[in-house]
């Protein structure tokens, strides 16, 4: 029960080269993978990632403060790979959460500064 090679489909002997077009196939297609440079370029101006004003924040209000840090480092990361809308938004949200850290801390140091020198 040997089948000749003969008999068979040309795609099925496998005696031509997979790169030549077949009869009837149509034209070849060549699909290339993205290489490691065609990424996003930085944008020429960077948003403000806030980091050192996040920093100081922590001192004040350590949640808020990891949170600004948080969206800092986000808007860093998103700066490096050209992601424009995306920074701003993580900056935006960094800032107000830094405006708030800074306020709830003065506020709380504030309140127990008073508190304790009424009660003494």
């Amino acid at each position: 029960m040997d089948l000749e090679l003969s008999s068979l489909h040309p795609q099925d002997r496998n005696d031509s080269d997979p790169h030549e077009a077949q009869p009837g196939s149509g034209p070849l297609a060549v699909i290339v993978q993205p290489s490691e440079c065609m990424g996003h370029e930085p944008p020429a101006e960077p948003v403000p990632d806030y980091m050192c004003y996040s920093k100081l924040t922590i001192l004040f209000c350590t949640c808020l403060g990891a949170g600004a840090l948080y969206f800092s480092r986000a808007t860093r990361l998103a700066n490096a790979t050209g992601q424009r809308r995306k920074a701003a938004r993580n900056s935006q949200i960094a800032l107000i959460l830094n405006h708030v850290g800074i306020v709830v801390g003065v506020l709380v140091f504030v309140l127990v500064t008073v508190y304790k020198f009424l009660l003494e």
